[in-house]
């Protein structure tokens, strides 16, 4: 592949998608193995992926602090714990000080988008109070809060915040908590 159709490659990419540096080289990478096995045209090509994303970063069109940023605000919203944000970014190639001033930057302080983010990841999921409401024996309440504290366990919110989540009397009452520790 010629750097024009490289470039073009990238350019029609970064378009659709949001990228790290790395994330574009990897996918160049791909690109460039499907129409090729030979390993002299892949190394070629590697210089020439290494051109064109310096070009891109030179022009301002690819920067791994911007996309830091912007895929740590959209994945707090989602629901993501900052463990599971930081392991994501840094598996996106990202270097760990952008990653750390992503995170810095998110709005409030960490312990209240920590608990916005496990009220999101609750909600989506029908945690705790977020639960459909049906009768159960107690026994079965507790199997069950066991179960979804290991969930956010998994998506790596800490015991506190998950126990606030899950401890709540009731979905009013968790958001009247968020929008407290928020102001």
């Amino acid at each position: 592949m010629t750097a024009a159709a490289l470039q073009e490659a990238a350019l029609d990419y970064l378009a659709r998608y949001a990228a790290s540096s790395t994330r574009l080289r990897r996918v160049l990478e791909r690109r460039v193995r499907r129409r090729t096995a030979d390993r002299d045209a892949l190394e070629v090509a590697r210089k020439t992926i290494a051109e064109v994303i310096a070009r891109l970063t030179a022009q301002g069109l690819l920067e791994d602090g911007r996309y830091a940023s912007t895929r740590a605000e959209s994945l707090t919203r989602q629901g993501r714990s900052r463990r599971w944000i930081e392991a994501k970014l840094s598996a996106d190639g990202v270097a760990s000080p952008l990653i750390r001033n992503a995170l810095e930057a998110l709005p409030g302080s960490r312990a209240q988008s920590e608990l916005g983010a496990a009220v999101a990841f609750a909600k989506r999921r029908r945690f705790g109070p977020f639960r459909t409401p049906k009768r159960r024996s107690r026994e079965e309440l507790k199997a069950l809060a066991n179960k979804e504290l290991a969930a956010l366990a998994r998506a790596g919110f800490d015991h506190r915040t998950a126990r606030i989540v899950l401890d709540a009397n009731s979905a009013d009452t968790l958001l009247a908590t968020l929008a407290e520790a928020q102001d």
